[in-house]
């Protein structure tokens, strides 16, 4: 099986396993608790978790680039989880309206997540895309990332017409 991982796809998968990891010993409030007594908590962990398992299965070649825009995908994934996640950091986590202090392992998941952002970001510049694609509903029609095997390139010409 022909692996290639990149120092982006590592950001990813590891921001995941520090994120599942540590984010589940270490207490997110003063008074304890993890990721799973927070709604915010647990759905920036199910995305980003997700996020690294698209990278390995698009690494390990299990998963084809013309699918889908998968370094988008991943973009977005990243992206939502570590919002939720800073809201989660400026809110404070709380019951009953009580805000019980950010302890120590909030702030390593946040930190977690803003990692898989990194790679998240740096896997999409790899594959050509920019941040004007990301304004452009029209760069990413069909799920076709075009010549360059990037997000940004061009349609590949058509295919010659059949002989006589």
């Amino acid at each position: 099986m022909n692996t290639s991982f990149k120092v982006s796809d590592w950001l990813i998968i590891g921001g995941a396993a520090v994120f599942l990891i540590l984010g589940m010993v270490l207490d997110w409030a003063k008074l304890g608790g993890n990721a799973f007594d927070w709604a915010r908590g647990w759905i920036s962990l199910v995305l980003v978790i997700a996020a690294a398992v698209i990278v390995v299965l698009r690494a390990t070649g299990n998963l084809k680039a013309d699918q889908a825009p998968w370094d988008l995908i991943v973009l977005g994934l990243t992206a939502l989880a570590t919002l939720l996640m800073l809201l989660l950091v400026i809110t404070g986590p709380d019951k009953d309206g009580v805000d019980l202090g950010r302890g120590i392992g909030l702030w390593v998941s946040f930190i977690a997540t803003v990692a898989a952002l990194v790679g998240a970001g740096m896997k999409f510049a790899e594959s050509g895309g920019k941040v004007s694609d990301l304004t452009d509903r029209n760069t990413y029609r069909g799920g076709s990332t075009g010549s360059t095997g990037g997000y940004g390139g061009t349609a590949p010409p058509p295919p010659p017409p059949p002989g006589p």
